[in-house]
């Protein structure tokens, strides 16, 4: 039987963390994590989608917003927080780079690649510091899509997103 709380605690950080970040879409001036460079293969790094403003409000929200239902149920301290914002944010900046590898322009859909990539980094990184049951991993991994897909066509909405995917 899986722990449904510990469960929703231990991917809350990074759901936050990667539905934040988008919020550095509205700043004015933004600055990207490449910085415009490209690979020999003459394609961006991760592309302009990919701020350092963005890392930073993705981090700090899913930290801070992350850990806030632990003062209630306590299973994750702070710095657990950071652990699963920072991986997931990492898992985001992989992604972006597989796509511009794989020739997919910035906001072309990479099923389950845009779905997965920042969840199962997450579990994956925080899985070195602490347990994280299989079950987990595996929920995560069902979950995730529908989640993904449903918080992206409400950005889409309120103008957050391009696409809403």
């Amino acid at each position: 039987m899986i722990d449904i709380v510990g469960f929703l605690l231990l991917i809350w950080p990074p759901y936050v963390a990667n539905g934040s970040a988008v919020l550095a879409s509205k700043l004015k001036w933004r600055h990207p994590v490449d910085f415009g460079r490209t690979l020999p293969d003459g394609r961006r790094v991760f592309g302009d989608g990919k701020t350092y403003e963005g890392l930073l409000i993705g981090i700090s929200a899913g930290t801070l917003v992350g850990y806030l239902p632990n003062i209630a149920c306590p299973r994750l301290a702070l710095h657990d927080a950071l652990i699963l914002s920072a991986a997931a944010m990492l898992g985001d900046l992989l992604g972006a780079f597989i796509k511009r590898r794989l020739c997919m322009p910035r906001g072309y859909p990479a099923v389950p690649l845009d779905q997965l990539d920042f969840i199962l980094t997450s579990l994956l990184v925080y899985s070195i510091y602490a347990d994280v049951p299989l079950e987990f991993i595996a929920a995560a991994a069902v979950i995730t899509p529908l989640m993904h897909r449903a918080t992206n066509r409400i950005a889409h909405l309120v103008g957050l997103k391009g696409e809403p995917w």
